[in-house]
This record gives structure tokens, C-alpha cells and sequence, in this order.
């Protein structure tokens, strides 16, 4: 999802990543209720059919000016076997979900919300948003049949395997490293697809948007996409930091490091994370997850947040005062987490 905004925020408790998070998704709703509430194989008045096509992926890639109705919706049902292997994991969940459900699902939790955009991108869907504000996702009624097909073929299979690694080893270097040019895994991919006999002409526009879909990304003024963890709160710093560094940095990585990225901690963090864990379980205040507080702590600690700053954020989230052992716990995490390449050392007052 696109990262609405990478202005740098002075106080921590207004950049955690619960914070960036909730942020994105709110500019996400509120993009989707501006979305006309209808399909492009609907019946649509021209500058309905018009909004849909700016909004779309089409319109982001190619910058042509709008199509006419016809040849848009032949070429969604053209692109749709292929692009149906391409898609997120949340999109594949709420297009199979709405297949079994008769062609539309309401959108039970926020982060549903992301992946019906990046379907109505595609101009696959459409939002139902009802008087009582639930919101019903709508997957357009001509593509049913074709869409079912596809996804009972064996090469439809065999994509999402391989889309299930990539995945998997995309948000481990996200993990590692804070943020990804996305040119990097895009070439690898195809290299990849290639080398399986699997790829075919077009693919790298399937893979760009399944990027999009899938992590959360900023864009440069050439409008290549840089990959960003979800807690990374200032990419502009990072990158400033790194280009002060010099363009021959490596990182080299081991078995190890790499599975923990895909687990979402390394082995060293483990320790300081269960302690953290510990002191802060019945400790939180209602309206905050605990494991949502510890991942806030966590992700602070691995930009270089001083320990002062990730002690003020802490006890902005308890319903209790610190106690010793929480401020040993927080002190413990601050040190092992693992910082993030360029990203400042533990600094502890």
C-alpha cells in the first residue's frame, strides 16, 4: 500500500508503527468511499467510467489518457489469467472468499481494506458502502466464471508456489534491512520464472503491481517503487544516511539471519523480546494489543530511538507505572534489537 506520507515527525509516539499504520489505512478508506460504487461492467455514466480508469493500475503504468469503456473491459478479461497469479496474499484470500460467497464479502477487519484497493485497481471489484457504513466488496459478476477457472488450473497452482516464496523471502530482507528497491527482486523474479519455464511477456507488469499489493512502497520522482517495512518511520532519513555511507555497502546475509526475517525476529532478539513480553503482559491499557505494543517498542528500537524516547512510549501505552522490571525489560530490548542498516547505535539516555 502506498505510503500516504514520508514527512519526518518529531515525537516517537506519533511515528510507532501501530501509528504509520492506522494513518495509511484511514487515507486508504477514505480514497475507496471517493471510488464510484460501481464496476466498469456496469452501467456506468462516462466520467464514472472515467474516475475507475484514472484510479486503476492501467492509468499509473501507462499515463494514456482513458480508453473508452469497451476496450478497458476487454482488456481486464484479457489480462485476467495471469494476472490472477500475481496477486497479494490478502487479495487471493478476499477474491476466493467472495468466489465461495457468491461474488461479494463484507470487509470484516481494516486490514481487508488495503487488498479490496489493490482489486479494484485492477478493476476487478467494486465497494458496496451500505447506510450503516459496512463496507461489501463486489467481484464483478463477468469475471466470476473465468476468474474460478483460472484458479483451478495447474499453472494458476504452481505461480502462487513460487509467489509464496517470494513473498516470504521479500519481507524477510524488509525485516533485515528497513526498506528494498524493488528493481533488485523484480529482475531475480523474472530470472527466476524464466529459468522454470514459467514466464511469459507482460509478467513484469503483474509483478509491479503485486509489489504494490503487497508491501508497503514509496515512490521516487522517476516513479520506481522503494519496498518499506511497515514500522520504518522516516525513509527519507535512512536513505540520506545511507548515501552518506557510499553505494558499496553489502550486507551479508546467513541461513540464519534470513529465517529469522521470515519469523519476524532473529535469534538474538528473542531473549529481550520474551522478557518485554513478560513485563508487559496485564500491564497495557485497553485500547492497545500487547503484541502490537511489544512490535511498536521493538521497531523503535531498531531505528536507533533512544532509550529515553522508547521509555515515553511505553508509558504512554500502560495502565499501570513502570515498573523495575519493565524499564529492565525495555532497556534489554533497546540494546539486542538488531538496528537497521544505517540507522544509529543504542544510545541510552
Amino acid at each position: 500500500m502506498l505510503r500516504t506520507s514520508t514527512a519526518p515527525v518529531e515525537r516517537w509516539c506519533d511515528k510507532t508503527m501501530s501509528v504509520l499504520r492506522e494513518r495509511q489505512l484511514e487515507a486508504c478508506q477514505e480514497r475507496l468511499t471517493r471510488c464510484p460504487h460501481k464496476g466498469i461492467f456496469g452501467d456506468l455514466y462516462e466520467d464514472e467510467a472515467k474516475a475507475l480508469y484514472h484510479a486503476s493500475f492501467y492509468a499509473q503504468e501507462s499515463r494514456l489518457p482513458y480508453p473508452g469503456l469497451e476496450p478497458l473491459q476487454t482488456y481486464v478479461q484479457k489480462a485476467l489469467p495471469r494476472e490472477a497469479c500475481f496477486l497479494s496474499q490478502r487479495e487471493d484470500e478476499l477474491v476466493k472468499r467472495m468466489l465461495m460467497q457468491g461474488g461479494k464479502t463484507m470487509l470484516t477487519d481494516w486490514e481487508e481494506i488495503s487488498a479490496a484497493e489493490a482489486l479494484i485497481f485492477r478493476l476487478w471489484c467494486y465497494l458496496e458502502i451500505a447506510d450503516d457504513e459496512t463496507a461489501v466488496l463486489h467481484l464483478e459478476e463477468e469475471i466470476l466464471l473465468p476468474l474460478t477457472q483460472v484458479m483451478l488450473s495447474e499453472n494458476y497452482v504452481k505461480m502462487r508456489e513460487h509467489i509464496f516464496h517470494f513473498d516470504a523471502t521479500l519481507h524477510s530482507l524488509l525485516y533485515l534491512s528497513g526498506f528494498l528497491h524493488s528493481a533488485a527482486p523484480m529482475e531475480h523474479f523474472v530470472e527466476r520464472l524464466r529459468h522454470l519455464k514459467l514466464y511469459q511477456p507482460g509478467d513484469e507488469t503483474y509483478i509491479h503491481r503485486y509489489l504494490k499489493s503487497a508491501f508497503d512502497y514509496t515512490q521516487d520522482g522517476q516513479g520506481a517503487i522503494l519496498l518499506l517495512h511497515p514500522g520504518l518511520a522516516d525513509p527519507e532519513f535512512l536513505l540520506s544516511s545511507l548515501s552518506k555511507m557510499g553505494g558499496n555497502l553489502e550486507i551479508h546475509l546467513t541461513q540464519e539471519m534470513v529465517l529469522g526475517g521470515m519469523n519476524g525476529i532473529l535469534p538474538e532478539e528473542t531473549a529481550s523480546c520474551q522478557a518485554m513480553r513478560g513485563a508487559l503482559s496485564g500491564a497495557i491499557r485497553p485500547e492497545y494489543d500487547e503484541e502490537e505494543a511489544l512490535e511498536d517498542l521493538r521497531m523503535m528500537a531498531k531505528q536507533g530511538a533512544r532509550l529515553s524516547e522508547m521509555r515515553e512510549v511505553m508509558e504512554s501505552m500502560l495502565c499501570v507505572l513502570p515498573t523495575p522490571r519493565m524499564n529492565a525489560a525495555l532497556s534489554q530490548l533497546h540494546v539486542q534489537s538488531v538496528r537497521w542498516v544505517g540507522m544509529p547505535s543504542a544510545v541510552l539516555n
